[in-house]
């Protein structure tokens, strides 16, 4: 007998997804080659509904569309004000400093903005993602962000979409390696006699 994903419980298609995801990419990486700006606030909402469509037109079976627009509303409203308090706590932190204030809001940014986007899966796609794997993927968006910010010095012209780009990948990576990981248990059999080890 092979195991089986409980009903209701969407499933990631990882090609589909990644392939959302390259485009994307390459969307906001020529939008900001050409000099198209937003207020960070606007543009980190803009990449949260982004990333939150993508994963909805990944997922097998769809969600509803009443859930879908949820969970996109709701990932901009997070990533946006996630985005605002970084800004407003920057003047209070940057007493250390301004790379330590930065590099603190960022990270904390990635790792809140990590964990609540795995609670809207759960809550509102019926995702099963265990909460031991979206701390990991949370500390995995914590370093992409910090790379992130070196990549911001080294390559200013694609500026905050950097953070976003990197985190996308981070919790995109983390998504993807679940799903494998249920793919590949779905297709043990449970009944399957262990073998012994002599």
């Amino acid at each position: 007998m092979l195991t089986q994903v409980p009903a209701g419980q969407p499933r990631l298609r990882c090609g589909r997804h990644a392939a959302f995801l390259a485009a994307a990419i390459l969307g906001i990486a020529l939008a900001r080659l050409s000099g198209t700006q937003a207020p960070i606030a606007l543009a980190f909402a803009c990449y949260g509904a982004l990333h939150a469509a993508i994963v909805t037109l990944s997922l097998r079976p769809g969600p509803a569309p009443r859930r879908t627009l949820a969970f996109v509303v709701a990932a901009a409203i997070l990533s946006g004000s996630l985005a605002r308090l970084g800004l407003l706590a920057a003047p209070l932190l940057a007493g250390g400093g301004v790379e330590a204030a930065a590099l603190l809001i960022v990270a904390v940014s990635a790792f809140a903005g990590a964990l609540g986007y795995g609670v809207l899966l759960r809550c509102l796609l019926r995702d099963r993602l265990a909460p031991g794997l979206l701390v990991m993927i949370a500390f995995a968006c914590v370093f992409a962000a910090c790379a992130a910010l070196a990549l911001m010095r080294q390559y200013p012209i694609v500026g905050s979409a950097w953070l976003a780009i990197l985190w996308w990948l981070a919790f995109s990576g983390g998504l993807c390696a679940d799903a494998g990981r249920h793919a590949r248990l779905a297709r043990v059999p449970r009944d399957a006699p262990r073998q012994r080890i002599p």
